[in-house]
């Protein structure tokens, strides 16, 4: 795979970018990648992670000046940003309690009149809630993914790793949870082949 780059973005906080940026990463070097994950989340969750040192992949806390000698790069945005990031294809968590849908909503309009790209990844629906429940449905029902809510991922960052660290192998559906991430990585995948093809077709 060429360079891709995967801007993971939500104004509200709390929707799941750190864990997501981290686990993706993980994910990409199961598949053979190598990522490179910039972390600018001024509560540094990624950057804390990868100092415990067990990370297999580099976190970094600015955007670098020259290409990175990565295929993969994800950018943790942090909170409250409203700026739309650069680049085709934004990767958006959303917990679909109705307080963070409504930013989820609002900032994917904005996406939207810009042309960009969307992968929306619904994260923590509880859904023993009604609301929650039918709103992370219709969700799904119109291409999002969706990763269950699951104490395996606390377990990880107690532990400062990612889901896909082998220590985690007996955690309770860890299995499930790792194939919640690598079909997010296949839709990213995806994208790049089809931004590459476009590339090939405009040559």
């Amino acid at each position: 795979m060429t360079f891709k780059l995967v801007n993971i973005w939500n104004p509200k906080g709390g929707q799941g970018k750190s864990m997501i940026a981290i686990n993706l990463a993980a994910a990409a070097v199961q598949m053979g990648l190598k990522p490179l994950v910039i972390c600018q989340d001024p509560q540094g969750t990624s950057s804390m992670i990868y100092e415990g040192g067990r990370l297999p992949f580099e976190v970094i806390a600015n955007i670098p000046k020259n290409k990175p000698d990565a295929n993969l790069v994800l950018i943790d945005h942090q909170a409250s940003d409203w700026q739309l990031p650069q680049g085709r294809l934004l990767l958006m968590p959303v917990k679909p309690a109705r307080t963070q849908y409504k930013t989820y909503v609002d900032a994917r309009k904005i996406a939207e009149k810009a042309g960009k790209q969307i992968i929306t990844v619904v994260t923590d629906a509880q859904h023993h809630r009604t609301e929650e429940r039918e709103t992370a449905k219709r969700l799904v029902e119109k291409g999002a993914l969706e990763i269950p809510s699951s104490g395996v991922f606390s377990r990880a960052d107690a532990q400062l790793l990612t889901i896909f660290d082998e220590e985690m192998n007996k955690a309770y559906k860890i299995k499930d949870r790792r194939n919640d991430f690598l079909k997010i990585l296949g839709a990213v995948l995806a994208d790049a082949l089809e931004q590459e093809g476009e590339k090939k077709n405009a040559a």
